[in-house]
């Protein structure tokens, strides 16, 4: 019985260890940031998925490419503006 209990403690503590799932963005390749532009859709689905957990992933180079593509998007031309007439 005694010659278990050091082959037992390293199962008995694999079960306290929390293993998260590792958050991954859902691309299969870095898009850049005219890519985004153009797939409205897909700039969408990988927005809410870095913006859900930025700790984390909100650093990998699709969520920075993606920042900044919702940020022109958003932001529109300058042509777009009204103009003020004095």
């Amino acid at each position: 019985m005694t010659r278990l209990i050091p082959l037992l403690l390293p199962l008995v503590l694999a079960g306290c260890v929390k293993n998260e799932p590792e958050a991954v963005v859902p691309a299969e390749r870095t898009y850049t940031v005219d890519e985004f532009l153009a797939q409205p859709d897909l700039r969408k689905k990988i927005s809410a998925v870095c913006s859900n957990d930025p700790g984390r992933i909100g650093q990998e180079p699709n969520c920075i490419n993606v920042k900044r593509a919702d940020r022109i998007a958003s932001a529109g031309s300058l042509g777009d503006m009204p103009r003020v007439v004095p």
